[in-house]
């Protein structure tokens, strides 16, 4: 019953979470942008970050019994900036590390680290920590204590299964892009290798060789952009960047992969420009 409500908790903060980013990023580009990691309207960063306010508030012995605004705010600002500093980081580094991919970054904020986490950030979610645990906690709390236990248990059955499917979905979308890529990349360089080798022992053909490699990349990239699905072109579209911290092999070969992240931002710059047919 516990776990059951803190979980409804969890997806409605997340609900709330993806509302904030999409406004946010529709207001800031001009244009609407459906943001998030997932395919749903979820954001679950936002709702661990909620959910915690309320179980480190409301649980932890040192402020068991105290009402949430009888808290000091400077304790509740320290503790929810620097746990949000541990969060995204660790979201984010997990995130790359898995599809070598980030979907957000602070290198153009002053004061980041490896652009994960930036001061001013921080001190955004150090202020939201406040208005979250100073107003939305009380009113969650006894949202909780009026739930049925029973509809609460069925009501987080149902949002676990859903989740479940979604990530299930969107990992499945992001290892078959990933695959899907590198075995272009693969084959791109099979091609050119052959190609180099017959303009080798052509010297005629060598300035054909050395002027065709943009022409064939962009060749590629249109050919992979026509493969993808609709979830992968959601994907693409909410990824910031690509970074590769281990190299990438394919079929025994190591692959470039500087000209993957250049093939991964041709994908996105077709999607983003609606030429991906």
């Amino acid at each position: 019953m516990f776990v059951s409500k803190f979980f409804i908790e969890f997806m409605v903060y997340s609900f709330i979470g993806w509302i904030y980013e999409c406004t946010y990023c529709t207001v800031k580009e001009g244009h609407w942008r459906n943001r998030g990691f997932l395919f749903g309207p979820i954001c679950p960063i936002y709702g661990t970050g909620a959910v915690a306010c309320s179980i480190v508030f409301g649980y932890l012995p040192m402020f068991r019994g105290i009402p949430y605004n009888m808290i000091p705010i400077w304790k509740i600002f320290i503790i929810c900036a620097l746990g949000s500093i541990v969060l995204e980081y660790s979201t984010s580094y997990i995130l790359e590390k898995k599809f070598h991919a980030v979907w957000w970054e602070y290198y153009d904020m002053p004061l980041n680290i490896n652009g994960r986490v930036c001061v001013p950030a921080t001190l955004g979610f150090g202020f939201a920590g406040i208005l979250v645990t100073r107003f939305a906690c009380p009113v969650a709390e006894n949202i909780r204590n009026m739930m049925n236990p029973l509809l609460a248990e069925i009501i987080a059955l149902l949002l676990m299964a859903y989740l479940a499917a979604d990530l299930v979905l969107t990992v499945s979308s992001l290892v078959h892009l990933q695959e899907m890529v590198a075995g272009a990349m693969a084959e791109f360089d099979e091609r050119m290798e052959d190609f180099y080798i017959t303009a080798a022992s052509t010297p005629g053909k060598a300035k054909e060789a050395i002027t065709s490699v943009p022409v064939k990349a962009r060749e590629a990239v249109a050919f992979a952009a026509e493969r993808l699905d609709f979830r992968q072109k959601y994907q693409l579209g909410n990824i910031k960047n690509f970074r590769f911290k281990r190299p990438v092999f394919r079929g025994g070969k190591k692959l470039n992969t500087d000209r993957m992240s250049e093939f991964y931002r041709g994908l996105q710059d077709r999607i983003r420009t609606g030429n991906d047919k």
